[in-house]
């Protein structure tokens, strides 16, 4: 972890309110147009102690801080370029929240089985059940969320198509905050474990909120 305090200060400018924010599912604009600016100017150097073997998941860091900005080009720009299965799930999170749910899906082939997977099925698990949407009158969007809370695993493919139900068809607003909430979630696993892979230590505790 970085022990430097000046090299910590993007936790607290940049990372922190990002993890806060809860980005749309289908973002027009960005969020925060001089948060873009911070990002552009964080050095992947700095986040990685100058590993240099640490350099794509620095890069993935500067990706999924975009994303979280819902910064989606600049995103893209940087996730297009990492090798690992990392970096196409941040560029299969981009097309995603762009619209491209088929593109979406290509580069979940290229994930796998992410390391977040288990975390992210159980926050849905701790936050949804069949309860909460049996009274959907979209037949479709019902069905596809019953699957999505009762799969053994997380699955990336069922949730690009709720979300495209519910994005192109549905607009419902309680469904839209679930949602939110799990891509938000998402999200943060993804951009700590890139954290703990060029950093080390949890990034949680480094923004202070753990």
């Amino acid at each position: 972890m970085h022990s430097n305090k000046d090299g910590n200060n993007w936790l607290g400018t940049i990372a922190k309110p990002l993890l806060e924010h809860l980005p749309a599912l289908y973002p027009i604009e960005e969020w925060d147009v001089a948060m873009d600016a911070r990002i552009e100017g964080l050095s992947t150097s700095l986040i990685t102690e100058g590993s240099p073997e640490q350099l794509p998941y620095g890069l993935a860091i500067k990706a999924g801080l975009f994303l979280l900005n819902e910064s989606l080009d600049k995103s893209h720009d940087i996730s297009q370029e990492i090798t690992n299965p990392t970096g196409s799930y941040w560029h299969a999170l981009m097309h995603r929240m762009e619209g491209d749910y088929s593109n979406a899906k290509y580069w979940f082939n290229d994930v796998g089985h992410h390391p977040i997977y288990s975390n992210l099925i159980q926050f849905v698990r701790d936050n949804l059940s069949l309860k909460d949407f049996m009274e959907l009158d979209n037949e479709a969007l019902r069905h596809k969320l019953e699957v999505l809370v009762t799969s053994p695993v997380w699955n990336p493919y069922v949730f690009i198509d709720v979300i495209e139900i519910q994005v192109s068809l549905v607009q419902n607003p309680t469904v839209d905050s679930w949602l939110r909430q799990i891509q938000r979630s998402e999200m943060q696993l993804l951009l700590q474990f890139c954290y703990e892979q060029s950093c080390g230590g949890s990034l949680l505790e480094a923004i202070g909120q753990k």
